[in-house]
């Protein structure tokens, strides 16, 4: 009551890209994009999809990065795998082909399984349609540096474009787009040129790596005006690739590309030098299913990248490029975003990519805030149920003259706990990323009955996001 979910969009960082692409005989030399990034132990790792040339499956390889900051990025060589009769490269040992890449680290594994890697093994592609073979393909590792594929065409009973691995509730989960003509949604019509109008994002999950379901969970879908992006009246955006999703907590938060065609007045042809991507947000609660926090926000827009892609320095008309989404990650007190972009003027495989970087405050996508006029406002929870001792701390900002109050709510929202309420505590008085919540002299959270959490503001308070430990 009396508030607004206002978006804050991260900052791209002035010196992108952090990472381009290699020389001319580099392993990265046309590409350097889809980043997949890790934060252990101190050190920064990146895989990323490196191409040596614009065409050819066998030129496809995966490259390998590190950091110290996450922001300046080097690339070691390794030595591990030989491209055009030289092994002096930042290829890891794996298996040429993969056009996608996405990797997790997964410390409830097998040592040998310790890293998954899951993409698109365009080597095994045939078609898009029902009796094409899959294209999903997963490898594994016990170092993120040697990989081997335990899985191939028969694993998976259906062909789509993965685009992200995550593991959430105890299961592994892989999603990506359906671009094929296996499942049909209603405001999808026949194919035109191979593709069934607009994209869909879909999801496979099992516990573990070796089998799947036959069927994938609709993800998401943005509805469109119409049904096809080949006609008129289409509002020229669907989800493409589906979306890179990382887990938090009890939530799941994913990048998605925002794909955009240009209407061209009913004709049925599709023309890959008209296409731009911007970057997307969405949430899941159950990591299968997904929305938009705020329908139509776009994360990162295509703006910076004309004027840093170095085969572009000149371009001041086109806008097209591609935005491939990579993954999010947290530090203690900032989140960060990695993603591909392209040069202007095409689809994925006639552009180059370069890695760009954008960050903003650890977990603050956007905040509840008064809406202008109203003189308080406030939010409560679902009701939780905790079964161990826990407590509850804010990521806010509390200028001075504002208020944060933070109350426990019976179930359904009525009254007060006993201790919990506004006489008794629950002043937020500074701003800060993770500041705990006291009730008089008391911080822990009540266990073994249903509660709701109630935060109340004033004046120009932000509120953020809340963590229950």
């Amino acid at each position: 009551r009396g508030v607004y979910l206002d978006m804050r969009p991260p900052v791209k960082h002035p010196d992108n890209p952090v990472l381009e692409r290699g020389r001319e005989g580099a392993c990265d030399f046309w590409r350097a994009g889809q980043p997949s990034v890790l934060h252990e132990d101190g050190r920064w790792r990146m895989w990323y999809v490196a191409r040596h040339q614009m065409y050819g499956h066998d030129q496809i390889h995966i490259a390998y990065a590190q950091s110290h900051d996450g922001v300046h990025w080097e690339k070691p060589e390794l030595g591990l795998r030989e491209l055009n009769g030289n092994s002096r490269n930042n290829l890891v040992d794996c298996a040429p082909g993969l056009n996608s890449c996405t990797v997790i680290r997964d410390p409830d594994a097998p040592p040998d399984r310790r890293y998954v890697m899951v993409g698109e093994d365009m080597t095994d592609w045939v078609e898009w349609g029902h009796r094409a073979p899959s294209i999903t393909r997963i490898d594994v590792s016990a170092d993120g540096l040697h990989w081997c594929k335990i899985t191939d065409s028969t694993s998976f009973a259906q062909v789509f474009e993965a685009a992200t691995v995550y593991k959430f509730n105890g299961r592994y989960h892989i999603g990506g787009h359906q671009i094929g003509d296996v499942m049909r949604l209603p405001m999808q019509t026949e194919p035109l040129g191979g593709y069934l109008g607009p994209r869909t994002f879909v999801i496979s999950r099992s516990p573990q790596l070796e089998r799947w379901p036959d069927e994938l969970v609709k993800g998401c879908f943005k509805p469109m005006c119409s049904s096809s992006p080949y006609r008129v009246g289409w509002d020229r955006e669907e989800l493409h690739v589906g979306a890179e999703v990382r887990p938090y907590g009890n939530v799941c938060v994913g990048v998605c590309g925002l794909w955009h065609h240009p209407i061209n007045d009913g004709d049925p042809v599709y023309d890959s030098k008209l296409v731009s991507v911007d970057l997307g947000l969405l949430v899941s609660n159950d990591g299968l299913h997904f929305r938009e926090p705020a329908p139509g926000y776009v994360l990162m827009g295509r703006d910076q990248e004309l004027s840093w892609d170095r085969d572009w320095r000149d371009n001041t008309s086109e806008d097209n490029l591609l935005l491939m989404q990579g993954n999010v990650l947290n530090t203690d007190d900032e989140t960060f975003f990695y993603y591909g972009a392209s040069s202007p003027g095409g689809n994925v495989f006639e552009v180059s990519h370069n890695t760009g970087l954008a960050r903003m405050p650890r977990d603050r996508f956007g905040c509840l805030r008064l809406i202008p006029g109203a003189p308080a406002g406030q939010c409560a929870s679902c009701a939780l149920t905790l079964d161990g001792a826990a407590v509850l701390s804010v990521n806010a900002d509390v200028p001075a003259g504002s208020r944060l109050q933070v109350s426990l709510l019976d179930e359904d929202g009525l009254d007060a706990l006993p201790g919990y309420g506004n006489d008794d505590g629950g002043h937020v008085m500074e701003s800060g990323l993770d500041t705990t919540v006291v009730w008089g002299e008391t911080t822990t959270l009540p266990t073994g009955r249903p509660f709701r959490i109630r935060a109340e503001v004033e004046g120009a308070t932000e509120l953020f996001a809340l963590y229950i430990r």
